[in-house]
């Protein structure tokens, strides 16, 4: 007959040491674990000081009612809330997490209770108070000081956790939480508040205590969302149980109604970041509608220009024109050189950024998402019966190494002569240009002017304005003789005159600025200062001299008797037009008549052959004009680059997991002898234990053996702990030490993380911040990157 028994679930002891250390995550997130308790006491102020060496928190909430309180809910852990009886407490778990950072004395109503878990154990001291004390008051010295960086990514910390608190918080006497009915949101109902925008990550604070940043992909858009009522969390709080809390669902639902109807207001011809990656997901996890996708959605972004497109031109694009090629940019530093050989057609050149989007590592990655949306598209039509033509040949591009191309692809910057390649027009338009910019840069550089606003002839700011050719740069300049603008920006003067004209003016002014050789140099904060002023200082004489330009272009064509057409001309008659009849007004006219100033009516000088050769003999000594490489040996080699490279990491990853497997399988049997010896060992002190006590070895549970084992050392020791049962409150004095200062934490603290930010972030660290503080602060806000969140707190300190 069988015997079946209902047992419970027991808790071992050394769950104690798990709810204190193991959920410590940082400092910042204990002290909000005290502000939330804090609240579940219904007070409405919490005073908070944090110090290098301590830290206090007094709030005016209803404390420990009783000493029967301070047993069941301070010195248990583990005690369950009623129903409604706390806004955030559910388990009383929380408050083990300061244990691990601080030693602590908790003062409240008429108790005091001790804890430090590094000289005491697993244990608390209790004492009666003679004087009443409202509240509850914390204090705790830290186990080590704090240095000025830790404390001050605390104190940050806690800043960017507590805004939408429900009670007053003030930290070093300064308030930190904001009232959310004061706010203007995009919709409230019983549950939250929301508010949606295009882009970014979507904050979300369960009853003003920040949970995590969901990325922006998750939705399609950004936002914030503060909720009214509980939202069901993991134990850590560091996550929302998705599935099963009703609040949430009811939430999410409001709020990606709000999400799609950002998105519709930007119609289709607007696609943001968050959108692009919504995108790039659904495509990779078999959305329904994955066909339209496919077809209309931007989640590729390609070189040059860091283009969107969608994945069926990407993949039409790289088939037609490229030869079923791609190469991927992996590096953000390598983006300036593949916009270069972007712009040449050498190859059909991928942003790193797509790799971002699709979650990947390296193009291999990307190379298997793609198979795995076609994959995903094939079993669409085929099950669905949705239309797409061309599906049973939908193309997988080819990679090859980008490292290949980028060693391969030499700067090449020549000057070239503009009767060699410009037609008579686009020439005609060119060297009327060429000599009101020469003007215009002697302007914008200082030059002294003749009284009829000529340059002087030997001014040394009188530089030769050429026709170049690079494949690197549209402009650039020796900074003493001559500014060389790219042909292919001089070829647009025919369709666009005007247009290219002011981009051109634009182009004198960058390079003017940077007052010496630009081929080799970058762009300062001095630079971008001197462009600034230069920039702002001339733009009225820019556009002096844009219709000195008109009229010298368009009264070359008179002398030629052609018949008034065309763009410039209906520029100039515009210009005309306005002018005469501003002056019927009795006003001035729109731009000073320039038909006889000098620089319209003098005649411009052919260009320097002598001078363009020996420019070039400069160059090619300076090694910035080499021969081009013959590409299609470039491209074969890449090919086969990258079919290596693939081939060698197919072969590591299977060396990888077999070493991970045969580690395992030594650990394992390592760990199971080394279990058989410690069961050995107790079945025999189980056995010596019985053979002392006088009692039979199965009377003598495993609590009771596990604690008799560990914490006594004589005959008298087991006795007395057998008698009076004290494995009921077990703790081991001796289990190590989990604040071991680390190494890496120490070096991240003196570099400056500056250097790790490209130039546009670096502003938004703070003084004295450390990378270690930045990272830890950025995971305790949700975020994955510490870019992410200095861009969150920039927006978040512009909005307080």
């Amino acid at each position: 007959m069988r015997c079946i028994v209902l047992l419970p679930f027991e808790l071992d002891p050394q769950i104690i040491h798990h709810i204190i250390y193991s959920q410590a995550g940082s400092i910042g997130k204990a002290i909000i674990e005290l502000l939330m308790n804090s609240v579940d006491a219904s007070a409405t102020a919490v005073r908070l000081t944090m110090s290098k060496d301590g830290f206090s928190c007094v709030d005016d909430g209803t404390g420990f009612a009783s000493r029967d309180d301070v047993l069941r809910y301070f010195g248990r852990f583990g005690t369950p809330h009623q129903e409604g009886d706390a806004t955030y407490g559910r388990f009383r778990l929380g408050r083990g997490q300061i244990m691990a950072h601080a030693s602590t004395a908790w003062q409240s109503n008429r108790w005091q209770m001790i804890v430090n878990t590094r000289s005491m154990g697993y244990n608390y001291e209790l004492e009666d108070l003679a004087t009443v004390t409202p509240g509850c008051h914390i204090t705790g010295s830290w186990y080590e000081p704090l240095t000025d960086a830790e404390l001050m990514s605390a104190v940050q910390e806690v800043r960017d956790l507590v805004r939408y608190t429900p009670v007053r918080v003030e930290l070093n006497g300064r308030l930190i939480t904001r009232d959310p009915h004061a706010e203007k949101w995009d919709f409230e109902d019983e549950f939250a508040y929301y508010r949606a925008k295009e882009d970014g990550a979507v904050s979300i604070y369960n009853q003003g205590v920040l949970v995590r940043h969901d990325p922006g992909h998750f939705w399609g858009a950004g936002g914030l969302i503060v909720s009214k009522k509980a939202i069901a969390l993991n134990v850590s709080r560091t996550e929302i149980l998705r599935k099963t809390c009703p609040v949430w669902k009811s939430i999410a639902k409001q709020f990606g109604t709000l999400a799609d109807a950002v998105a519709a207001r930007l119609g289709d011809h607007r696609k943001t970041q968050a959108r692009r990656e919504k995108s790039a997901r659904a495509l990779l996890s078999g959305d329904p509608k994955i066909v339209h996708i496919y077809e209309n959605e931007e989640v590729i972004t390609i070189l040059p220009g860091k283009h969107h497109i969608t994945l069926s031109a990407f993949l039409h694009k790289s088939q037609w024109k490229h030869g079923g090629k791609i190469t991927i940019v992996e590096n953000g530093f390598d983006v300036p050189k593949g916009e270069a050989i972007a712009r040449e057609g050498i190859a059909q050149v991928v942003h790193p950024q797509t790799l971002q989007r699709f979650g990947c590592y390296s193009p291999e990655d990307f190379r298997e998402c793609l198979e795995r949306i076609a994959h995903n598209i094939r079993e669409d039509v085929a099950n669905n019966g949705t239309q797409l033509w061309g599906v049973r040949a939908l193309f997988i591009p080819e990679l090859i190494d980008f490292a290949t191309l980028r060693e391969a692809f030499l700067e090449r910057t020549r000057v070239i002569s503009e009767k060699d390649v410009l037609d008579k027009e686009t020439r005609r338009a060119w060297v009327a240009l060429r000599w009101c910019i020469q003007q215009y840069a002697g302007a914008c550089s200082g030059g002294e002017m003749y009284r009829d606003g000529r340059l002087r002839y030997n001014d040394e700011h009188k530089m030769h304005i050429l026709l170049g050719e690079s494949n690197t740069a549209e402009a650039w300049t020796d900074g003493k003789t001559y500014i060389a603008i790219d042909e292919k920006i001089v070829q647009r003067l025919k369709n666009e005159p005007l247009k290219t004209t002011a981009y051109i003016f634009g182009l004198v002014e960058h390079e003017v600025a940077h007052q010496g050789d630009s081929l080799d140099c970058g762009h300062d904060e001095a630079f971008y200062q001197r462009y600034h002023d230069i920039s702002i200082r001339m733009s009225p004489e820019r556009q002096r001299y844009i219709h000195m330009w008109l009229m010298k272009y368009t009264a070359s064509m008179e002398s030629e008797g052609k018949k008034a057409s065309g763009k410039a001309w209906a520029e100039r008659y515009l210009v005309d037009r306005a002018g005469s009849g501003r002056q019927k007004r009795g006003l001035s006219r729109v731009i000073d008549d320039v038909s006889s100033h000098p620089v319209v009516t003098s005649a411009v000088p052919e260009e320097s052959m002598s001078f363009i050769n020996s420019v070039n003999f400069r160059l090619v000594t300076a090694g910035l004009c080499p021969p081009p490489p013959d590409w299609s040996d470039v491209i074969e080699k890449a090919r086969l680059v990258q079919l290596e490279m693939a081939e060698q990491h197919r072969l590591e990853m299977a060396e990888q997991h077999q070493q991970e497997a045969a580690l395992q399988a030594d650990q394992q049997a390592a760990d199971d002898a080394l279990y058989q010896e410690y069961q050995d060992e107790l079945n025999t002190c189980r056995a010596r234990y019985a053979a002392l006590l006088g009692v039979e070895p199965t009377e003598i549970s495993d609590d009771a053996l596990n604690y008799i084992y560990h914490t006594t050392d004589s005959d008298e020791s087991i006795r007395t702990a057998w008698a009076e049962k004290e494995w009921g409150q077990f703790y081991d004095p001796d289990y190590p030490d989990f604040h071991e200062a680390m190494e890496q934490q120490q070096a991240d603290q003196v570099e400056d993380p500056r250097l790790r930010l490209d130039v546009a972030l670096r502003d938004l660290v703070q003084t004295g911040e450390t990378w270690w503080g930045l990272e830890r602060n950025a995971a305790a806000a949700g975020f994955f990157r510490v870019e992410e969140y200095l861009q969150w707190r920039a927006s978040e300190q512009q909005a307080n």
